[in-house]
């Protein structure tokens, strides 16, 4: 098998960083329930985001398992007499948008079926690269796990985009990749960063799903076991 990291590389140029990263999460998913007990419940759980070409408007966001059914737009554009006759200037154009099914891991305790952890592989759309308002609205949910003392994991293996490391952890931004945690006890927050080039193997990361609840996630034996999965190796190279 080639690098893994080459790989990582290959999937992010040829555009298909959506699809690998479902099945990385996945395999990271079948590592934690190894080691959590029946009280903890690992879901990945996913949101499909719709993008403008240029990123002017906000993002609409909509459940996959919701269906939604409407005329096509050739159906429902303004009659051509109807615009002969207003009386303002009119602008009509039609635009594609970008689709994106964005997969997010989450651990919840039962029995109150709290959230205690969450874990974040970065996409493309995450970094802004799509637009900003996806970058705005991603680092408001990365508060938000903040704000509720919910244990954290983010998983940077992009290589184009800009870094949104939080200010203590910004020295990551010097290695090609990186994962951090943070964990919360009390008043106290514990943050831990990694970093790594594409000469180096993928690290394995210690995470406290809560504070006494230690797990150790092997990036690298994720990603191997995900590109075995669906072949990636032989996708890539097409």
């Amino acid at each position: 098998m080639e690098n893994t990291n080459s790989l990582l590389a290959q999937i992010e140029q040829r555009g298909l960083w959506e699809y690998f990263h479902k099945d990385w999460l996945l395999e990271i998913r079948s590592q934690l329930r190894e080691q959590l007990p029946d009280t903890y419940h690992v879901f990945v759980e996913s949101e499909t985001i719709l993008v403008t070409p240029e990123g002017e408007e906000a993002p609409t966001r909509s459940k996959p398992d919701v269906a939604v059914a409407r005329k096509e737009f050739s159906e429902v554009s303004v009659p051509p007499q109807a615009l002969k006759n207003t009386s303002a200037a009119v602008i009509e154009l039609d635009e594609l948008c970008e689709e994106f099914t964005q997969y997010s891991l989450l651990i919840r305790r039962s029995p109150d079926n709290h959230v205690v952890a969450a874990l974040e592989i970065l996409s493309p759309s995450n970094k802004g690269l799509s637009s900003r308002f996806d970058r705005d609205k991603y680092l408001q949910k990365r508060d938000d796990y903040r704000g509720a003392g919910v244990s954290f994991m983010e998983i940077d293996a992009l290589l184009n985009g800009e870094r949104i490391l939080p200010d203590s952890l910004r020295r990551l931004g010097d290695f090609q990749r990186h994962a951090w945690t943070a964990v919360y006890h009390g008043a106290r927050r514990r943050v831990r960063g990694y970093g790594w080039n594409s000469t180096d193997p993928l690290p394995i990361v210690p995470w406290y799903v809560e504070w006494d609840r230690p797990a150790a996630l092997d990036l690298e034996v994720a990603a191997k076991a995900a590109f075995q999965f669906n072949r990636w190796e032989s996708l890539v190279e097409r």
